[in-house]
C-alpha cells in the first residue's frame, strides 16, 4: 500500500522534502516579489502629492501620479517621460516615480537607470535607494540589492521594508540566518501596523525555518499569519504541508479543507488531502478527491501533475478492487 505515497516525481508531494521545499520557492518567487512591490509604492506617491501644480510640467507630474495610483502605468510613464523632458527642476521627482512605474511594468533595466538618475538630483532619497534595491533584485544583481538596502537603513534603522526587502534576497542567496535576522527586525518595527503585511513576513519568516528544518517554528510562524490574515490561503496549504509532514494527519486536513473552502478551484489542495485521507485509511474519500484534482489539473494545463495523479488513481483503484475480491471470497 505504501508504493501509492511515494511517487517521488509528483510536483508539489507532502511526502518529499525536496519538492516541499521547491514549492515553498515557487510561492515565495509569486507571492512575495508582489509584497516588495507594493512596500515600495507607497510612500513616494505620498510624497509627491505635497507638489502644487503650477506649470505644464506640474500638471504633467500630477497627471502622471494620478495614474499610478489608478493602475495605469504606461500612461504614467508617458506622462514622467514628459515631464523629465521639459522641466530639470521636477527631475528628482519624475524620476524616482518613473523608477516606481518601470518597476510595475517589469522593465527592470529602465527602473534602475531611474533610480540612480533620481539619487543623482538627491542622494539622501531613500525611496529612491528601496526601489533601486528591488530592480537590482530582479535582475539577479543581489549584492548590489542588499547594498542598496543598507543605504535605505543606514538613514532610516526603522524602516521595516528595507529588513523586509533584505530578508528575501537573502533568502535567494541561501543565508538562511541572516533572512532569519532581517525578517525578525522588520516584525519588531513599530512602524508594521498593516496586519496583512506582517502576516505576509511572517509566513516568509515560516519558508526560512523550513529551509533550516525547523518545522515547528515554521509551523508558529504559519500559525501566526493565518492569525492575522485568516483568509490566508497560502498559510494553510503550506502549514497543512508540514502537518502531513509530521503526521499529524487531522490537523492537515482540516488545512487543506479550508484552502478548499477559500478557493475550490484548489487542485493541489484536492491532491494532497486525498493523499492525507489515504494515509488514514479512508481510502473512498482519498478516490473523490484524487478523482477532483485530476479533473482541475487537466482544465488547468498542469499535464505533469496531471499524469501523475492518474497513476496513483490507477494504483488506488487496483487497492480497492483487491479488497473488493478479497471480502468476496
Amino acid at each position: 500500500m505504501g508504493k501509492v505515497l511515494k511517487v517521488n516525481d509528483i510536483n508539489h508531494s507532502i511526502f518529499e522534502d525536496k519538492i516541499v521545499t521547491k514549492k515553498y520557492q515557487v510561492l515565495l518567487k509569486i507571492c512575495c516579489i508582489c509584497v516588495v512591490l507594493f512596500f515600495c509604492l507607497e510612500q513616494p506617491i505620498k510624497a509627491v502629492s505635497k507638489i502644487t501644480p503650477v506649470s505644464e510640467s506640474s500638471k504633467l507630474l500630477a497627471q502622471g501620479i494620478e495614474n499610478i495610483k489608478n493602475h495605469d502605468y504606461q500612461q504614467a510613464l508617458d506622462n514622467l517621460t514628459q515631464v523629465i523632458n521639459l522641466d530639470n527642476t521636477l527631475g528628482a521627482v519624475a524620476y524616482s516615480n518613473r523608477c516606481l512605474v518601470n518597476l510595475q511594468l517589469s522593465r527592470y533595466k529602465a527602473a534602475k537607470l531611474d533610480c540612480i538618475a533620481a539619487l543623482q538630483f538627491n542622494p539622501n532619497n531613500k525611496e529612491a535607494y528601496l526601489n533601486r534595491g528591488l530592480a537590482e533584485y530582479r535582475l539577479g544583481n543581489y549584492e548590489q540589492a542588499l547594498a542598496q538596502y543598507q543605504e535605505v537603513i543606514q538613514r532610516d534603522k526603522g524602516d521595516y521594508r528595507a529588513y523586509y526587502n533584505q530578508g528575501l534576497t537573502h533568502f535567494t542567496l541561501e543565508k538562511y540566518d541572516k533572512a532569519l535576522a532581517d525578517y525578525k527586525q522588520a516584525l519588531q518595527s513599530n512602524r508594521l501596523r498593516v496586519k496583512t503585511e506582517k502576516a505576509i513576513i511572517y509566513h516568509d519568516r515560516a519558508l526560512v525555518h523550513v529551509k533550516l528544518n525547523h518545522i515547528e517554528e515554521a509551523i508558529a510562524d504559519l500559525t501566526e499569519s493565518i492569525t492575522l490574515d485568516n483568509i490566508n490561503e497560502i498559510g494553510y496549504y503550506n502549514r497543512g504541508c508540514l502537518y502531513a509532514q509530521n503526521r499529524n494527519y487531522q490537523a492537515a486536513l482540516a488545512d487543506f479543507t479550508q484552502v478548499i473552502r477559500l478557493n475550490p478551484q484548489s487542485a493541489l489542495s484536492y491532491l494532497n488531502r486525498g493523499k492525507v485521507h489515504y494515509k488514514i485509511g479512508l481510502i473512498q474519500a482519498a478516490f473523490k478527491d484524487l478523482q477532483i484534482a485530476l479533473s482541475q489539473l487537466k482544465e488547468q494545463n498542469q499535464m505533469g501533475t496531471y499524469r501523475q495523479t492518474l497513476m496513483l488513481i490507477n494504483q488506488l483503484r487496483q487497492i480497492i478492487e483487491q479488497s473488493n475480491r478479497s471480502l468476496i471470497s
